[in-house]
């Protein structure tokens, strides 16, 4: 039992710092999307882009991998939506 538990902490270990390195990740897409954004703002491009996000989905590997993939393209549209709604300077 004891072999098991330590077991389960080194994986759950190497899933936290997965979750850092995502978050990481996550962030420098975040800051991309807002420069798109501005850009999109800039042109008078709609922010949604159908044809942008099915390509992103088609490309993924599996299932799983494009409902987690939805939800960040759903979080990137709130994005540019609110910072297309944001006073420019």
């Amino acid at each position: 039992m004891e072999d098991q538990q330590r077991q389960l902490d080194e994986l759950r270990q190497a899933v936290d710092q997965i979750d850092d390195e995502l978050v990481q990740l996550l962030s420098k897409r975040f800051a991309l999307v807002e420069s798109i954004a501005d850009l999109k703002r800039q042109a008078s491009l709609p922010v949604h882009a159908p044809e942008r996000e099915a390509y992103i989905l088609n490309r993924l590997p599996s299932e799983n991998h494009r409902q987690v993939f939805t939800v960040i393209l759903e979080v990137s549209r709130a994005l540019q939506t609110e910072k297309q709604h944001r006073p420019s300077f």
